[in-house]
């Protein structure tokens, strides 16, 4: 093949590239916002957990069982990867988990793992925990003014407060998916809780006592 030839192919090559790129990004934040909605929806109605069936239909296929199940208890999840865009050196790896468990065919809790691996130290977690209480539960760490940059952040929270604070919980920017440099701390994978300090570290944006913002009332009362 002659060297013209060569150049046409690596352009039209390129062109295809550059019109992906773009392209694929926008179904991928897609298909994570939809997933980060789903959990959401799972929780809308109080005190009324929906059947397997239900959930299934929220994923339309796309859940994968964990592990063995037993008639009683199962578990499963669901992933939205950037592997493709991190194969071409576009990105960082990160991921988008949602995992969930039933039980007697009803669902009963959730986590939720935006990981990121542009943290030059080590992989960084933003974790979500949805899980019934005693009444309504919002626990974060790190909950300090100042913390690590390569600290992962994890939020526990009851369906009751999930509901009440639903785009604090669930607010994670899903561009870190597809952002050329990636996202390399928790305040950027879950802004709506954390922030990033000029310093380099990150600070908790919500107020709270030593990471509860929300708790059982007895406890609650307690640390007034």
């Amino acid at each position: 093949m002659s060297r013209m030839r060569w150049f046409g192919l690596a352009a039209v090559c390129l062109g295809v590239a550059i019109s992906f790129i773009p392209f694929y990004s926008m179904l991928l934040r897609k298909r994570a916002e939809s997933l980060i909605r789903n959990t959401s929806i799972l929780y809308q109605h109080p005190g009324n957990a929906p059947a397997i069936r239900t959930v299934q239909a929220l994923y339309k296929g796309e859940l994968t069982q964990k592990g063995d199940c037993t008639p009683d208890y199962c578990s499963y999840e669901v992933v939205v990867s950037n592997r493709i865009l991190a194969a071409l050196h576009w990105t960082p790896y990160s991921e988008l988990r949602s995992e969930f468990w039933v039980k007697n065919g009803v669902f009963e809790t959730s986590i939720l793992d935006f990981t990121s691996s542009a943290n030059p130290v080590h992989s960084i977690v933003g974790h979500v925990y949805i899980q019934d209480g005693d009444g309504p539960l919002f626990d974060l760490h790190p909950w300090m003014d100042s913390s690590p940059t390569d600290t992962n952040g994890i939020v526990s929270v009851s369906p009751e407060s999930l509901r009440a604070h639903e785009q604090t919980v669930l607010g994670f920017d899903t561009r870190c998916l597809t952002s050329h440099r990636g996202c390399s701390s928790v305040a950027e994978l879950l802004p709506t809780v954390w922030e990033q300090k000029k310093d380099g570290g990150v600070r908790c944006r919500l107020h709270n006592h030593k990471g509860l913002i929300e708790g059982p009332k007895w406890l609650w009362d307690a640390l007034q």
